[in-house]
């Protein structure tokens, strides 16, 4: 950034936001589960999966694609996210 011009707007620091949801009974149980098996708090959780799933998002857009294996010997499966 140069001086006296205004920062790019990919510069800019988002800030917290706080924001209030109602979670399905499925979200519920699945943000119980990942706090279980993390130990992280419901912020944190809710935080990380977010960031997770816009970078799932981007990848299954076209042209890309998310694979998955279920173990090292699995066949890779095709993911489609509906």
């Amino acid at each position: 950034m140069n001086d006296g011009e205004p920062p790019h707007r990919g510069d800019a620091v988002p800030q917290p936001e706080r924001v209030t949801v109602n979670l399905t009974g499925k979200a519920v149980q699945s943000l119980q589960r990942l706090q279980e098996l993390t130990g992280y708090n419901k912020t944190d959780c809710i935080n990380r999966a977010l960031i997770i799933a816009g970078e799932v998002e981007g990848m299954s857009r076209e042209p890309g694609a998310v694979y998955w294996r279920e173990t090292p010997d699995s066949d890779l499966m095709l993911v489609r996210f509906v």
